[in-house]
């Protein structure tokens, strides 16, 4: 016999309302005895979020249990609860909707033998045109240019790389329901702390309970995207995705939409139609538009953002963006990376604020510029956002601009792992209260760097745990930020790099999101004990000693040791066990401590110290003399010959000073004949500097070592990062002056210091590093090279006793008082 589908649902539902209003048969039990006592019900078409839910939910309950909930579509008539995962006619039946339930939200609810958990889940469907993978990419752009009549990039190139193929779900597919069933799941005791099996905790009972529930949760973050960098969702392991998914992570293109978002407006003027047409679009430096470079942080070019084409091009594309993307609710107008120089064309020509440090010298000339496409743009899209990151030189809020066009979106780039320290965290308070009073929209975003770990990176090996920091900024940016997107270094075939040590910062801001008022020393203490087991006191000593003391073993050998001690303990603690195999990833990842250590034990023993007072900055000028009001009142260091210390025939002293998040260096070198100086170099960059008379920075900040900047009696300058090799690609950003006298050469150097977050975001440009205290100094050391026919004379602020100034044990201490 046949039956029509409507009567054979209609069928379901008599027969739904018929047992949602009987007695469960026996006890109240999903699992009893290690047999199933539930099915797990989902629609006959369900989403596909809905139909992982489903399956997760049956896996877990199998391996707490060894039960295997069966899957279907319609209530069976001998099992006495039913679990309905996702919208189906029987939640219709029951009036329990996801009416409401935006961002992932979801509800728990329970009847006399049912469970509904249930959330919005919907399947996303690419708009066109859109790239399949990367070799679609030429054919998509060309469907691009036909619709918009002009070369631009499309930040839609990548959005194939959110599909995972293994799992067949798109990180844009809504998945509230998948979040109910991972929450209910939590309250059986399942933890995925890190991916994969060794990150998951699964207790083991043979019964498990029909609980009551009438529960509605939204999390406190709806923006919460753990970034586009790792693990990646079409590349990264199925356990790594999972990972993902599991902590409640989403990329959020509701608020985003879809595409890539920084440094959006390469898009406009990265292919090379537009370079070759459009010089104009182009920054002027050095008398050449940046239309071109090798270097592949300026590969799309670096703008001139007063240029009244671009600015035209901007919004144009950015409408055109918007009418073939009807649904994304934002376009990224970010400029290039490494933005950090002044276009030097007439029409930019005092528009920087060199004044306001490194972060803040772009900040009027990049925020009007994002303001003005916004303007022009709201005319005829005022539903829709431009986005722009603080990042950089442009972090500041702008002073020229009162109010923000109502449709700018901000996102401020912030090192969160830095805010340990006091002065850092309040200096970001205050950009963050500068910038809400500029935002009309109120559209804020985090864009938190948890880079710390990246191989070769300042901080590799060392254990930078900062979880108390993580809740309380949090509990801070909750109400005024929509949430975060996190950079994170990523590690093999896409995946997160050392998870045996990053994954408790990320578990502990994926926690927050949907909590920021949950108590932090209670969430850690069931992290130790679950995790860590026998060796959770000796692990929950090794993490609080590193959250408190990792900065200072950078430079001290004490708490290197102290941190190894415990570390040595857990694993003694855990014995073979699969704790101990937990912690072995943290052994691992920890072995550059050991070498650290060595280095610091040889430590810097009789070194001069100086220090350096602070000043008003509007009492220098840069004209190389020293006769400013600024240098009254400072110590002066004197040089000595560089392998014997003795006092050279010809003396040299410095002065050092700061002002406003810059050290200033003034330097006079006494000469017999200044008619002939040795000057080998009279361009920046010029590295025939070596070849003449010049003198020298070498700088080693509290996160990186070293930074080299020599000074020709020209004015000339040369950078260099020595910390792996000689790469003068490095810009510092340091402005220098110098004078020619009867008796003697000077100069006066300024340099703006860009903060630790410099090292990960932005290695290229400035010096990374912070205000040098008794804590965390500076060494330094100040040189000076005089290159004669009948031999050179070299000498040190600190003497190095070889024929050399790179001796990082002889660099003196510098502290700000």
């Amino acid at each position: 016999m046949k039956y029509s589908r409507e009567l054979i649902r209609f069928t379901g539902i008599v027969l739904f309302a018929w047992m949602s209003i009987c007695p469960v048969f026996g006890e109240s039990f999903l699992v009893k005895d290690g047999q199933p006592m539930a099915d797990i019900i989902i629609a006959e078409q369900p989403p596909r979020m809905v139909k992982l839910a489903a399956s997760e939910l049956q896996t877990y309950i199998e391996k707490i249990s060894g039960a295997k909930l069966s899957i279907t579509n319609r209530p069976g008539q001998d099992i006495p609860v039913h679990i309905y995962v996702g919208k189906s006619v029987y939640t219709d039946h029951l009036k329990i909707t996801d009416e409401g339930l935006a961002h992932d939200a979801f509800r728990m609810v329970s009847g006399t033998n049912w469970l509904v958990l249930l959330g919005q889940d919907r399947d996303f469907t690419p708009p066109e045109p859109f790239a399949r993978n990367h070799t679609d990419i030429p054919r998509m752009l060309a469907q691009w240019d036909a619709l918009t009549g002009d070369k631009w990039g499309n930040p839609h190139t990548a959005v194939y790389r959110r599909y995972n193929p293994v799992l067949k779900i798109w990180d844009y597919d809504a998945r509230g329901s998948l979040m109910a069933v991972y929450e209910f799941l939590r309250g059986l005791g399942v933890r995925w702390y890190m991916p994969g099996d060794l990150g998951e905790v699964v207790p083991a009972q043979k019964n498990i309970e029909f609980g009551r529930f009438d529960k509605l949760v939204r999390p406190d973050f709806p923006y919460r995207n753990l970034g586009d960098y790792t693990p990646h969702f079409d590349g990264g392991t199925k356990d790594a995705v999972l990972w993902r998914l599991r902590l409640g992570l989403a990329y959020g293109q509701e608020f985003w939409g879809i595409g890539w978002t920084a440094h959006g407006l390469n898009y406009v003027h990265s292919r090379d139609e537009v370079k070759k047409a459009h010089p104009e679009y182009y920054a002027l430096y050095g008398g050449k538009r940046m239309n071109g470079s090798p270097y592949p942080w300026w590969r799309d070019g670096v703008p001139c953002l007063s240029s009244p084409g671009l600015f035209q091009a901007t919004v144009k594309y950015a409408r055109d963006f918007f009418r073939i993307y009807p649904d994304d609710p934002l376009v990224s107008i970010m400029p290039a990376d490494a933005y950090v120089s002044l276009c030097e064309c007439e029409l930019c020509r005092g528009k920087g604020t060199p004044e306001r440090g490194y972060n803040g010298q772009l900040s009027d000339y990049v925020w009007d510029f994002v303001n003005r496409v916004a303007m022009d743009l709201y005319k005829t899209n005022p539903d829709k956002k431009v986005l722009c990151g603080a990042y950089g030189s442009y972090v500041l809020p702008p002073t020229r601009i009162t109010k923000l066009s109502p449709n700018v979106a901000l996102g401020i780039v912030e090192p969160r792992y830095t805010f340990q320290e006091e002065e850092t965290y309040k200096r970001f308070r205050e950009i963050r209260k500068g910038w809400l009073e500029k935002l009309t929209s109120g559209e804020m975003y985090i864009y938190a760097h948890y880079l710390y770990s990246r191989p070769g990176g300042a901080y590799e090996g060392i254990p930078v745990y900062f979880p108390h920091i993580i809740a309380e900024d949090m509990r801070a940016l909750k109400g005024i930020s929509k949430g975060d997107f996190i950079e994170l270094s990523q590690g093999q075939q896409c995946n997160m790099h050392v998870p045996g040590f990053n994954h408790l910062n990320v578990y502990v801001t994926a926690q927050m999101y949907w909590n920021a008022g949950q108590d932090i020393n209670a969430l850690l203490d069931e992290y130790y004990e679950k995790f860590y087991g026998p060796a959770q006191k000796e692990m929950k000593a090794f993490i609080e000693f590193s959250e408190k003391n990792w900065a200072l073993m950078l430079k001290q050998a004490k708490p290197v040791d102290e941190a190894l001690k415990l570390l040595s303990a857990a694993r003694e603690a855990a014995g073979d066990t699969v704790y101990g195999k937990r912690i072995d990833l943290l052994v691992e990842y920890c072995k550059p401590l050991k070498q650290l250590r060595d280095r610091l034990i040889r430590g810097r023993e009789n070194v001069p110290k100086a220090a350096a007072f602070e000043r008003n900055k509007n009492d220098i000028k840069l004209d190389g003399k020293l006769d400013d009001k600024f240098w009254e009142g400072t110590w002066v260091c004197g040089l000595s010959e560089l392998e014997t210390g003795r006092p050279p025939a010809l003396q040299t002293s410095f002065h050092v000073g700061w002002s406003e998040e810059a050290m200033y260096f003034g330097i006079k070198c006494q000469e017999r004949d200044t008619k002939n100086l040795k000057i080998t170099a009279k361009k920046d960059g010029d590295t025939n500097i070596w070849n003449g008379d010049c003198i020298e920075l070498l700088i080693e900040t509290q996160v990186h070592s070293y930074y080299q900047i020599a000074v020709s009696p020209s004015g000339a300058v040369v950078n260099a990062d020595r910390k792996e090799g000689i790469n003068t690609s490095w810009a510092s950003q340091a402005q220098a002056a110098t004078f020619v006298g009867d008796d003697h050469w000077s100069a006066e150097i300024r340099i703006p210091v860009a903060g630790v977050d410099a090292e990960t975001l932005d290695r290229l440009n400035g010096v990374a590093g912070r205000r040098p205290t008794g804590t965390y100094p500076w060494h330094i050391n100040v040189c000076r090279q005089r290159v004669r026919d009948n031999g050179n004379e070299v000498s040190a602020w600190s003497p190095t006793g070889k024929a050399t100034f790179h001796d990082l044990m002889k660099f003196g201490e510098l502290v700000v008082r």
